[in-house]
């Protein structure tokens, strides 16, 4: 008999050695299934440019607002669940207490999903932290989610600190200044890459769309995005 790891709620579901052989996901194995029924897939009824849930003609009003701005190509962010209460509780847990154990409950999925969808020739590029966070967390949550694939950590953060992005209303995080760059070992082999951005949460896309400036402008040829949540 476990325990579920959000809830410690008893589950009878043993943890099996058949499962590691399975294609189920951890919190399939380490949630009740009342935890578990909470969290809810993203699936085929949702916007191609950045994975927001419901029916488009073309582009969800975000998508349109960003190729207004002058880019030459949407991320097509795919993300595995929609960011609703269970999954906000998750972050809160994960990332602002500090239980760096959770995110073994996502991590095999996520890894699954990026293998079969961008199978060759694509770097995984994760979303970096400030300074401050690194020190104050102790960990960045984003390589913690997908640390089941090889990540090409060429950005970083120039700016120290940032005020938390959950505090932020819509139009404060759309005017957030460029916060990235890439390490000078790393302008030469991005040219003409392919780069899949790796991200916790897409809300308004300003961080990501950010990131794919910066690897841009070193001569990166295709940028995709993939998210846990939207």
């Amino acid at each position: 008999m476990k325990c579920c790891l959000l809830c410690q709620r008893r589950k009878y579901e043993p943890f099996s050695f058949a499962w590691l052989f399975s294609l189920q996901s951890e919190s399939d194995a380490l949630l009740c299934q009342l935890c578990q029924s909470a969290f809810t897939p993203l699936k085929e009824k949702i916007c191609t440019g950045c994975g927001r849930e419901g029916t488009y003609v073309n582009y969800c009003t975000d998508c349109q607002r960003w190729l207004q701005t002058g880019i030459s190509e949407l991320l097509y962010n795919r993300a595995l669940y929609r960011y609703n209460d269970a999954m906000k509780k998750y972050f809160e847990q994960f990332k602002f207490a500090g239980d760096y154990y959770l995110r073994i409950l996502f991590k095999r999925e996520l890894a699954r999903f990026l293998r079969q969808r961008y199978r060759q020739g694509w770097l995984f590029v994760p979303i970096p932290v400030t300074a401050e966070t690194a020190t104050k967390r102790c960990f960045n949550q984003v390589e913690g989610l997908f640390e089941n694939v090889t990540l090409h950590k060429v950005l970083y953060s120039k700016i120290k600190s940032k005020k938390q992005q959950s505090l932020l209303k819509r139009r404060a995080r759309l005017q957030t200044p460029q916060p990235f760059a890439i390490t000078s070992q790393d302008q030469s082999r991005l040219s003409g890459a392919k780069v899949v951005l790796v991200d916790d949460i897409y809300t308004t896309g300003r961080t990501l769309y950010h990131a794919r400036a910066v690897l841009k402008a070193a001569g990166v040829a295709q940028i995709r995005a993939v998210t846990l949540a939207r």
